[in-house]
């Protein structure tokens, strides 16, 4: 394959698909070394890189959130709700108050 066929395949391969260097040059049979080389002489490979970062940075952010969602430590105070307070206290009250008129 002439070098300007690749390149030109390998330009649109990496910013119309959005695949990897390792993807690229498997599907190319070209180098990564050679792939990664013109890429970067590129000048909107910069920006597309960027993009990417920010891209799986959002996506790491989301997998981390659900990830300790999901694994979090279960506190022994969950069933604790407004209402169960209440009750609690309400409780407490009647409790205390039988106390206070019996022992006098």
């Amino acid at each position: 394959m002439k070098s300007e066929q690749w390149r030109q395949k390998a330009e649109n391969m990496c910013f119309v698909d959005g695949k990897s260097i390792v993807q690229i040059s498997a599907l190319l049979g070209v180098s990564t070394v050679s792939l990664s080389k013109y890429l970067n002489s590129l000048p909107q490979y910069a920006a597309e890189k960027n993009r990417r970062k920010e891209e799986n940075k959002a996506k790491r952010k989301e997998y981390s959130r659900n990830h300790k969602r999901e694994t979090r430590k279960k506190s022994p105070f969950d069933y604790i709700c407004g209402l169960s307070l209440k009750r609690e206290h309400e409780t407490a009250v009647k409790i205390l108050s039988k106390e206070r008129f019996f022992n006098e």
